[in-house]
């Protein structure tokens, strides 16, 4: 995570930059969120816990080797052997989830949907995305394995796991979550357009990747889903009365969200624009995936309750404000040709997601010495 604002210093090519950061950070992110909170939405702990310690150490081992197929000259062999233990690694994470949950559900189904709160309908259609969203990250998986052109990751897969996996993912998890921590309801059109819009835009996007007029309408379709995931949110902040720092974060990556849909529609519609693309991948990686996992992150894990310093929710505030700023300013960058704005922004993105990641280490130290 702090490697990836560090690219942005190094000028590597806009493609390398989204490659690493969604493989080395995102994604990792990401498998981490599905690992805590889908067992526990059966009512149960992992079933393998050493699956993933090998899950980290293969992927990244693979992620390494082919961010670095894309910045040097390595053997087609070398890059299938990344690709390989990448795939691994994902085989490990589905390996893990299915031992867990496939039991429980083939013993009772219904026990997804349980708990304190009376099951809305849309509840249940959140719930019924995330296998959809699992099943994207396995066909992205296979597609990469099956269909790899050289050295080059093609954009199909990356849009698969961007868009299909995580985005999906944090949808739908997100509209059970921002009911389960704020007490809100969002209203059901924004839930199930939101839902709606990202389970069917990945297939259109990586299924004709710049092939008229699928392609098209799948961005379209995507932008309409994260214009309404922003409402969900917004929804939720403006009627609680749990003020949480989370929430802030939360909202910042919606909002981030939408404008890096806007572009990349902008962009599909009107064709490659190589400022529009360095726009999208701050705004996507960094603000939408990064800013929404940091913000729930600091739900599930407040830093405010830490006894270390710098255990304090202002803190967590800065942090999100500060990667927020960044993102901003790496996203305005490329339309005012100005690098040292970019610069700046990428720097603003050291110092956000370092503080971060001292906070929650501390936090997660502490919680495993109690």
């Amino acid at each position: 995570m702090v490697g990836l604002q560090a690219t942005y210093l190094l000028d590597w090519p806009i493609r390398v930059i989204g490659l690493f950061g969604l493989l080395g950070a995102v994604l990792p992110m990401t498998f981490g969120m599905a690992y805590l909170l889908l067992p526990a939405y059966v009512g149960t702990t992992l079933a393998t816990p050493r699956l993933p310690g090998v899950h980290l150490v293969v992927s990244y081992a693979g992620a390494a080797v082919l961010v670095a197929g894309q910045l040097t000259t390595l053997s087609r062999p070398l890059v299938t052997a990344g690709a390989t233990l990448w795939s691994i690694g994902v085989g490990c994470f589905l390996a893990a989830l299915g031992a867990t949950i496939v039991p429980i559900l083939r013993a009772d189904s219904s026990v997804v949907i349980r708990g304190r709160d009376r099951p809305q309908r849309s509840t249940r259609a959140a719930t019924g995305t995330v296998p959809l969203a699992i099943l994207y990250l396995a066909v992205g998986t296979i597609t990469h394995l099956t269909r790899m052109s050289g050295i080059q990751v093609i954009p199909s897969v990356v849009h698969y796991y961007a868009v299909g996996f995580a985005a999906l993912l944090i949808v739908s998890l997100g509209a059970r979550l921002l009911v389960g921590f704020y007490h809100v309801v969002p209203p059901r059109p924004l839930t199930w357009g939101a839902l709606g819009g990202g389970a069917v835009a990945p297939a259109l996007i990586a299924g004709s990747f710049w092939s008229w007029p699928l392609f098209q309408v799948g961005a379209v379709v995507l932008a309409f889903g994260i214009l309404c995931y922003l409402g969900m949110v917004a929804v939720v902040a403006l009627r609680t009365d749990r003020r949480r720092i989370g929430l802030v974060g939360v909202l910042a990556g919606a909002f981030a969200g939408v404008g890096g849909v806007l572009v990349a529609a902008t962009v599909a519609i009107s064709g490659e624009d190589a400022w529009l693309l360095e726009a999208h991948v701050p705004l996507v990686l960094d603000g939408f995936l990064l800013l929404t996992i940091i913000g729930y992150a600091y739900e599930f894990f407040p830093i405010g309750t830490g006894q270390f310093t710098g255990a304090s929710e202002r803190v967590g505030l800065a942090t999100i404000g500060i990667l927020g700023f960044g993102v901003v300013l790496r996203a305005v960058e490329p339309l005012l040709g100005a690098p040292m704005v970019g610069d700046a922004g990428a720097t603003l993105g050291i110092v956000g997601t370092s503080v971060y990641a001292y906070v929650l280490t501390r936090r997660l130290a502490g919680i495993h010495a109690s």
